[in-house]
This record gives C-alpha cells, sequence and structure tokens, in this order.
C-alpha cells in the first residue's frame, strides 16, 4: 500500500518533534484509508507527547481493539499510566508487552524503571540486565543499570557501566546527564559538574541535566552537601523504613530529653533541641534555601525552573517579612509583631517546598496549608485576643504538617 502525502508528512513533523504541528496531516491521513493502523499510532504517539493522555489512550483503545496482540500499544498504555501515577496499572501493562513481544529491550527497560520508582531495586536491576542480553548496548538498560547499581552500593559495577556507556555513546546527551548523576550521588561533585555541562552543551534545554547541573553547584554548599547525602540515603530505602527512621529518631530524641533532665543536664537539652529541629526540618527548607541562593548568583539562576524560581522567592519573601515584623516588635513592644513573624517562620515549611512538589495535589496541599498558617497570625486577632493560642495554634499546625507531608508523599 502506498502511504499517503499526509501520513508521510506527519510523520516527518514527529521526528523533527513538531508534534502540534504533525496532528493534522495524520489526522487527515486517517480519513483517507481503511488501512491506517499507522497513522493513528502515530497521532497517539503525537498526543502523548503534548501530554494530551486522554485521546492519546482513547486511539490505542481503538487500535487494541483491531489489533489486541500488539505489544507496543500495551507498552505506551503503560507509559501514559506512569505518567498519570499509576504505577501498578502501569507495571502490569508493561508486563503485557512483555508476554506478546519477549525480544524488545526497551521494554525491559521501562519495567526495570517502574521497579526501581517502588524501591525494588534487586528485582529492578535483574529486569535490565534481562533487557541487556537481549541487547548489549541498549541505551535505557544500560543508563538504569548505572542508576541501579549505584542505589545498591556497588560503586565498582556502576563505574564500570558508566564507562562502557560512555565508550557506547560519547556524544548521547542523556548518557552524560545519567553519569552526572551517579557521580553525585557518589559524592563526586567535581565529576557530576563535568558530565553535566557535557549534556547541556550537547542538549541545552535538557531538563534533567539543567536538575543536575544546579543540584550539583547546590552541593558546594557545605550544609546542603550533607543534606543531599541524607536525601540520597533515605530515596533508597522503602516507605516503611523511612518510617521506622522518623519515629525511631523522634523516640530517641525524647529519651535524650529525659535522660538530660534526670542527670540534671538541662543545659544540654536546647542545644539538642536545635540540632533535632535543624536535623528534622532541614529537609523541608534545604531545597527552597538553595535555590534563593542560586537566586542570588549570576549563572545559577539560569539553571532553576520557574517552580524553582517560585520556592526561592517564597522562601526568601517569608524570611524577610519574618525578620522584618521581629525588629518591629522590638521597636515598637507590640506582641503582635511577635506572632506575625513567627507565622511567616512556620510557613517556611509548608510554602516554599509546596512548589517543588512534582504532583499537583501535593503541591496545592502545601501550598494552600502554608497560606492558611499565615492568615492564622495575621487574621486571627480578629477572632481572639490570646496570642500565645494563636502561636499555639500555628506551632501545631507546622508539627502536624511534618507528618502529613510524609503521609502524602
Amino acid at each position: 500500500m502506498i502511504e499517503s502525502k499526509n501520513h508521510q508528512r506527519g510523520v516527518q513533523l514527529f521526528e523533527l518533534g513538531r508534534f502540534n504541528e504533525a496532528i493534522p496531516y495524520l489526522s487527515q491521513a486517517i480519513t483517507e484509508s481503511v488501512y491506517n493502523y499507522a497513522s493513528k499510532y502515530y497521532l497517539a504517539l503525537c498526543f502523548f507527547n503534548i501530554e494530551a493522555f486522554d485521546k492519546s489512550s482513547k486511539i490505542i483503545d481503538e487500535l487494541l481493539s483491531e489489533t489486541p496482540n500488539e505489544g507496543n500499544l500495551f507498552f505506551l498504555k503503560s507509559q501514559i499510566a506512569a505518567q498519570l501515577d499509576k504505577a501498578t496499572e502501569a507495571l502490569n501493562l508493561v508486563n503485557q508487552s512483555i508476554e506478546l513481544n519477549p525480544y524488545e529491550a526497551d521494554y525491559f527497560g521501562f519495567k526495570g524503571m517502574l521497579l526501581m520508582g517502588s524501591k525494588k531495586f534487586e528485582e529492578a536491576l535483574h529486569t535490565v540486565n534481562e533487557g541487556l542480553q537481549l541487547n548489549p548496548k541498549n541505551n535505557a538498560c544500560l543508563n538504569l543499570r548505572a542508576r541501579l547499581l549505584t542505589k545498591l552500593n556497588r560503586k565498582e559495577e556502576a563505574d564500570e557501566t558508566v564507562e562502557h556507556l560512555l565508550f557506547d555513546n560519547p556524544e548521547d546527551d542523556y548518557a552524560h546527564a545519567n553519569v552526572g548523576w551517579v557521580a553525585l550521588e557518589n559524592g563526586d561533585t567535581k565529576k557530576a559538574l563535568h558530565h553535566f555541562k557535557q549534556a547541556l552543551q550537547l542538549n541545552p534545554n535538557m531538563q534533567y541535566a539543567r536538575e543536575g547541573m544546579s543540584t550539583a553547584l547546590k552541593s558546594k554548599n557545605f550544609l546542603y552537601k550533607w543534606y543531599l547525602k541524607y536525601a540520597f540515603w533515605m530515596s533508597k530505602q522503602s516507605s516503611r523504613n523511612q518510617w521506622i527512621f522518623i519515629i525511631g529518631l523522634y523516640v530517641v530524641y525524647r529519651l535524650g530529653i529525659g535522660l538530660l533532665e534526670a542527670s540534671d543536664l538541662t543545659f544540654l537539652i536546647i542545644p539538642l533541641v536545635v540540632v533535632y529541629l535543624v536535623f528534622v526540618l532541614g529537609g523541608w527548607i534545604m531545597e527552597s534555601l538553595s535555590n534563593t541562593i542560586l537566586l542570588a548568583d549570576s549563572y545559577g539562576k539560569y539553571l532553576l525552573t520557574d517552580n524553582e524560581k517560585y520556592s526561592g522567592y517564597a522562601f526568601g519573601g517569608l524570611i524577610f517579612a519574618g525578620f522584618a515584623s521581629v525588629i518591629v516588635y522590638f521597636i515598637l513592644g507590640n506582641p503582635l509583631f511577635m506572632l506575625w513573624g513567627f507565622g511567616f517562620f512556620c510557613a517556611l515549611l509548608p510554602l516554599p517546598g509546596s512548589f517543588l512538589r512534582e504532583k499537583k495535589r501535593t503541591r496545592m496541599i502545601g501550598l494552600f496549608y502554608g497560606i492558611a498558617m499565615i492568615c492564622v497570625g495575621l487574621f486571627g486577632i480578629f477572632f481572639t485576643g490570646d496570642i500565645m493560642l494563636l502561636g499555639g495554634i500555628i506551632l501545631g499546625m507546622m508539627v502536624v504538617y511534618t507528618w502529613l507531608s510524609n503521609f502524602i508523599s
């Protein structure tokens, strides 16, 4: 069958990444022939790439009703499910792809990525190794293997995989970016910066590399460097182990307070409380603080995404408002200003970090929660004249958020 000119033009535009322009041509090609599987499939890919997932999924379902044994259709449905945060559904769909076509390495690479997202690192590594048996040069599997070996603390094997990756793909922007992240997780900031720079030279618009570069620049800060080590360590733990660590840390903190009180070493309680708060609350403010610092950097600010900039501005604005309120309190002696300052400082936990959340639901919860805390400080006086009560409500909201945040994440 001779392909229509509309189909050919649509595919050309698709391959150039001009998805919106390709859609009208592919849509027209579908109306020109009853043998339009290829046009429909490319149209589904176009809608997927512009994040019109409902339209893409509808076309795939139509194709599956006609050809129910096409592994690539289940694979695309799996990718859509993953984009919609439906990890279990995505895994089931990619398994169907593998059952229908067990010789496609990309399927194993994608399944490995889903398993890694579920913290099943050993199973994910086994899966990508299966993919590499099918195609030892598969880029997706090699990149994922390097990251998984790093997560499993098998650094020598990870380094060996990285060397093969760059030898086979010296001009691959994703390979350089991935090597950069592996180096960053291993604590080699200099090597990470080099590879992120290489990736951005090859592809200046690559968000994965831009995020890596900004994270590497932030890690030059001593406090952020240790926070990053802690974040990478926590990312390797299962959700269950993360909760055990958080609860265990609180139990140790309370026992420490009790022991110091019983030993007449009460002068050490305040330093212990400060250390505990810095450790526990640092995770909520460190990213936003580092974004504020990068905003002041003449080069670093260009690496930040819009949401990271909003986070930095929100953090800087709350810090300024908080200190300004406290200063006015000492000048005028009005405790209302101290309440305002306390509210602004407590809002540092939910509000700036909300812009950095990946999921819209958690982003909106953090944003409105932070605004609610500020509103209690600013407008609570119209409902009660007890400033201590209002301060207690704000403090309670902050404590509740530290637990709520871990739950909704």
